[in-house]
């Protein structure tokens, strides 16, 4: 009876080992990180996208100050004409 019971054990142990290492393959398939060419260019992608961000805020920065400071020149000029 122990041999029986015994030899079920070891049964239910290998089944359990490669049921759990199927599952942890699959797992590890679907959890595993890009390969290293997708995450350059996925990277570089990135960096481009940033890159044209900043650039498209600076040019709008620029912008803003130019309006600002011909705001601020035409009212100056119409305090001096006003005052003289």
């Amino acid at each position: 009876m122990d041999d029986e019971s015994g030899n079920g054990r070891g049964r239910s142990f290998a089944a359990g080992l490669i049921i759990g290492g199927l599952v942890g393959a699959g797992l590890a398939l679907l959890l595993a990180p890009q390969a290293g060419e997708e995450t350059r260019h996925g990277l570089a992608r990135r960096a481009r996208r940033l890159a044209d961000d900043a650039r498209d805020r600076y040019a709008e920065a620029k912008h803003r100050i130019r309006r600002s400071r011909a705001e601020r020149r035409a009212a100056h000029d119409d305090d001096d004409a006003s005052a003289g």
